[in-house]
């Protein structure tokens, strides 16, 4: 995924570059343009037709109208007499290219673009004219974007007598014409359950001969196809001069789509003889409710089987939608926000705040309030990013969910760092601020600690959400599953009511410190407190190493703890340098070291980043899953055609929920029903970032984890969702119920 956001950022950098750089003659250092002009002379009245020809360099590439995953369209703006027109610009079909796991549409090597120009009535034989065309791309290769311009010009010559077209260009016209799809084709166009299917003709009496070699679709509009599943193709049942185009919809947006845009390319072979045939696809989407079963194939070229109408079969894609549309879906939002307090991987941040109100008993009410303010702004704040990024990251075509920062191992290492110190400051092996003290009169540290508590306030709310967005407590999986759905403002505000939910715990105790009675006074007690504090975050700091450990391997397990011994002489030599009484000479010196022992320490653990990117670690134990299986949608397809109930277990290490409910999927009265019942167990890892399991995720209604789901031993038995948080019971419950329900 970091090369994918590399990837992401570069083609954004390309964005935001001015494209009024000054450009080569006719092009850049990787395109070559120029404009061709089809006729020796032009007529007053009588339209004509010119080119805007590209030369791209090898290994590089322009994009098309819809760039794809990320990109620019290439665009032409004319500079044209008085009087003259311009018709659209005439796109030939563009190919499909994959750069770092983001799929692209453009051209490689020559493209040629058509556009009719019409010129008036009258015009001077005498008049000296021209046309100028601005051509502005975006060009690519595999590591890099650049943004390019050129200025085309192409002499008019004005004649009455009937325009004779140039030899030297018939051939070069001819086949820019080849490769613009037809129009005006009678296509038909019917939704059935996710898949779109196209009717289209074919040119020839007879197709028996011919064999389709591949089928590309081409949209106009983002996120109606699913570019991940390849389309299928073949002959009508009812007539077999018309190709039958199967296509996966978006779950997300296709699927209310209203109209099919874009060009379709068959690439067919007939003999030893290839060649293409492209359509201009501009249909409207019929639904269908008929019964049929279509086969496609994923990325990796995998069969996926779905059900066309009906109930879902092999290789379900039936989803789990939430039905409570937008205002249940922001209480669901409150309510589970507040629940994320009580989770373990939040408490230790959370009891930190609660202290800091006992430290401020006496203080102004005004104060206590101002801090909790910026407490919750920290966490509205920090969710707002999160929710972005993964926004925007699943609209140019990244499979993220919820947590996905925590998928990332350099996002797990430096969580851990920070922790790790934090805990050291909370044992008094150094205290943050104790050097401007030092150096400082006394009214102007009151006055700077006023300042910094209210920075560490804010803070505390970045650290609460960076810990929190791993747990999906009860009512958020549908919530956050339902908001990835809908347009970003709307998904913004479940994600905002998330965050209000969270910190409004500690916006009520800070406008009612009264709420605090509980508490005792302020006292040794809180130093012991801050310590017990430290232990719980150590804990924390275990389970990221635990984390970090199953998405690497263990000799980068072995790296970080050294980090961790660097960073732990440094805080050791901070906190001696920063006494009262040392002398400025020690102070400087005892900094050096802690920069010297800081950077060894990030050294240490970058050493083996090389080999992050191996899933050697990130299986889980052979011991602790036990009787388990890997999920693939492959096995899941053939123990439903098998009639086999099967148990699907979307689990996650950094997910805290996760681990407790497999210790319940474990348990001696659980394993034994799961027995009984035949239940064939499946395990789908999500600790790093994996498309397939996201897709599941996606089908079901849900973005994060953990997630369960149950098919009954009934082959037609609809997929149970059980719930997030399990019991021996609930689990012994719905085997029952999926038992009741097939006899």
């Amino acid at each position: 995924m970091l090369n994918d956001m590399m990837r992401f950022f570069l083609v954004w950098i390309g964005l935001i570059l001015p494209f009024q750089a000054p450009a080569l003659i006719g092009g850049s250092a990787h395109v070559k343009a120029e404009l061709i002009q089809e006729e020796e002379t032009i007529q007053p009245g009588h339209p004509f037709w010119v080119a805007v020809s590209l030369k791209v360099e090898e290994g590089w590439h322009v994009y098309w109208k819809n760039p794809g995953d990320a990109g620019i369209p290439l665009k032409v703006e004319w500079n044209l007499p008085t009087g003259f027109e311009a018709g659209p610009l005439q796109w030939p079909f563009p190919e499909k290219f994959t750069v770092a796991d983001m799929v692209g549409f453009g051209y490689e090597k020559d493209v040629v673009f058509l556009s009719q120009i019409t010129p008036p009535q009258q015009i001077f034989s005498g008049e000296d004219l021209s046309l100028t065309a601005q051509v502005k791309w975006l060009v690519c290769s595999a590591v890099t974007c650049q943004p390019g311009s050129a200025s085309v010009t192409s002499p008019l010559k004005i004649a009455q007598q009937t325009p004779v077209p140039k030899a030297d260009v018939k051939d070069f016209f001819a086949q820019a014409r080849s490769k613009i799809p037809q129009t005006h084709v009678e296509v038909k166009t019917i939704r059935k359950h996710g898949i779109v299917q196209v009717e289209v003709p074919q040119e020839t009496a007879d197709v028996q001969d011919e064999t389709i070699r591949g089928v590309y679709f081409f949209p106009e509009d983002k996120d109606v196809i699913d570019h991940s599943i390849e389309p299928t193709v073949d002959l009508t049942k009812k007539d077999h001069n018309r190709y039958l185009v199967n296509l996966k919809g978006s779950d997300e947006i296709g699927a209310c789509s209203k109209t099919l845009k874009g060009v379709l390319v068959l690439h067919k072979q007939e003999g030893n003889q290839e060649s293409y045939q492209a359509f201009d696809i501009d249909s409207p989407i019929q639904n269908s409710c008929e019964q049929d079963v279509l086969s496609l194939k994923d990325g990796n070229k995998h069969e996926v089987a779905f059900a066309i109408g009906g109930h879902p079969t092999l290789g379900s894609t039936a989803s789990s939608t939430f039905e409570g549309g937008l205002g249940l879906a922001l209480l669901f939002a409150f309510v589970g926000g507040m629940i994320l307090n009580l989770m373990p991987c939040v408490l230790p941040v959370i009891s930190f705040k609660v202290m800091s109100f006992v430290k401020m008993a006496g203080q102004s009410r005004a104060l206590i309030f101002k801090h909790g303010l910026m407490f919750s702004l920290g966490v509205v704040l920090s969710f707002w990013v999160l929710a972005s990024v993964m926004l925007l990251l699943r609209a140019y075509g990244q499979s993220v969910g919820w947590g996905f920062q925590l998928q990332e191992p350099i996002f797990v290492v430096i969580l851990a760092s920070l922790l790790f110190i934090f805990s050291l400051s909370l044992f008094n092996v150094f205290e943050w601020g104790l050097g401007v003290a030092a150096w400082a009169g006394q009214a102007e540290v009151e006055t700077k600690q006023k300042s910094s508590g209210y920075v560490g306030s804010f803070c505390s709310g970045i650290l609460a959400t960076a810990v929190a967005t791993p747990c999906t407590g009860p009512f958020l999986g549908s919530a956050v599953g339902f908001a990835v759905t809908l347009p970003i403002w709307q998904a913004l505000s479940i994600f905002t009511f998330l965050a209000l939910g969270m910190c409004f715990p500690y916006l009520l105790l800070s406008a009612f410190p009264a709420c605090l009675r509980f508490m005792p006074k302020p006292g040794a007690w809180m130093e012991t407190f801050k310590q017990l504090m430290g232990f719980l975050l150590l804990a924390t700091v275990l389970w990221l190493a635990w984390v970090f450990s199953a998405q690497t391997n263990t000799f980068s397990l072995i790296c970080l703890l050294a980090g961790f011994l660097c960073f732990s002489i440094g805080a050791w030599l901070y906190g001696r340098g920063s006494a009262p009484l040392v002398s400025r000479k020690k102070r400087v010196a005892a900094y050096a070291f802690v920069l010297i022992f800081f950077i060894m320490g990030c050294q240490a653990i970058l050493l083996p980043k090389a080999t992050w990117s191996h899933q050697e670690g990130s299986k889980q134990g052979s011991d602790q899953w036990a009787g388990w299986e890997e999920f693939s949608p492959e096995r899941v397809a053939q123990l439903r055609s098998e009639g086999k109930p099967v148990l699907i277990d979307f689990t996650a290490k950094w997910c805290l929920i996760c681990q407790a409910n497999h210790l319940v999927l474990s348990s001696g009265d659980v394993e034994k029903e799961l027995a009984n019942a035949g239940v064939v167990k499946l395990k789908a890892d999500w600790t790093k970032s994996d498309p397939v399991i996201t897709q599941e995720l996606s089908k079901f209604g849900r973005n994060s984890v953990p997630l369960y789901v149950y098919y009954g031993p009934g082959e037609q038995q609809e997929p149970k969702i059980l719930p997030q948080v399990l019991t021996p019971d609930v689990v012994i419950d719905h085997l029952k119920t999926a038992e009741i329900a097939l006899e």
